[in-house]
């Protein structure tokens, strides 16, 4: 009679244990595709505009104003001329070295992102253009309505202490794009 009570006690624990195994399990399945959900948040986008942010955390290409310089972790190459004050980068979208982004991080006195400029350049006008309005509509879905002026926009972020600015830079020869994430009053976002 105790061999049974016992091996109905041994049945009774390994069926919590199990059921606990399961719920575990299930919890990190469901946390690895919050992940997902958020890393694929740029999926509907196309393959330029996936190529420039990176990815929707932070900023742009996982980085925001206040970061500490030396902790960016860029997967490009780093521009052919470095910057005087901070970090530069060329993402280059295919291998004509006519369609590329140049990424510049620029340096606080404490060693920190005081700004991040985006110098987008592609050979059509017409893809310049597309560019452009994915940008708005991503920028108007993550900060709201943003102020248009001339051939640029403005939207305030969140923190009330930083703006950002996308312009149609484009000329005859060059079409391109700027994007710029800075404190509101620094001047490069005049």
């Amino acid at each position: 009679m105790k061999k049974n009570n016992f091996y109905f006690l041994l049945f009774f624990v390994l069926l919590i244990a199990c059921q606990e195994k399961k719920e575990s399990t299930q919890t990190e399945s469901n946390a690895s595709v919050n992940v997902t959900e958020g890393s694929s948040a740029l999926e509907n986008y196309s393959t330029i505009f996936q190529a420039i942010l990176k990815t929707d955390a932070g900023m742009a290409r996982g980085v925001k104003i206040g970061d500490n310089i030396d902790t960016i972790n860029e997967t490009t190459l780093p521009s052919e001329t470095p910057a005087e004050n901070g970090k530069s980068f060329t993402e280059y979208f295919d291998d004509t070295d006519l369609n590329f982004a140049d990424i510049l991080y620029v340096k606080s006195p404490e060693n920190k992102v005081e700004a991040i400029t985006i110098d987008v350049y592609i050979e059509r006008q017409t893809a310049v253009d597309s560019l452009m309005n994915e940008f708005k509509g991503y920028f108007e879905t993550k900060y709201g309505k943003g102020v248009s002026k001339d051939k640029s926009t403005i939207w305030q972020l969140a923190d009330g202490n930083n703006n950002v600015l996308i312009q149609n830079v484009s000329t005859e020869k060059d079409p391109g794009l700027k994007i710029v994430f800075a404190n509101k009053a620094d001047k490069i976002l005049q």
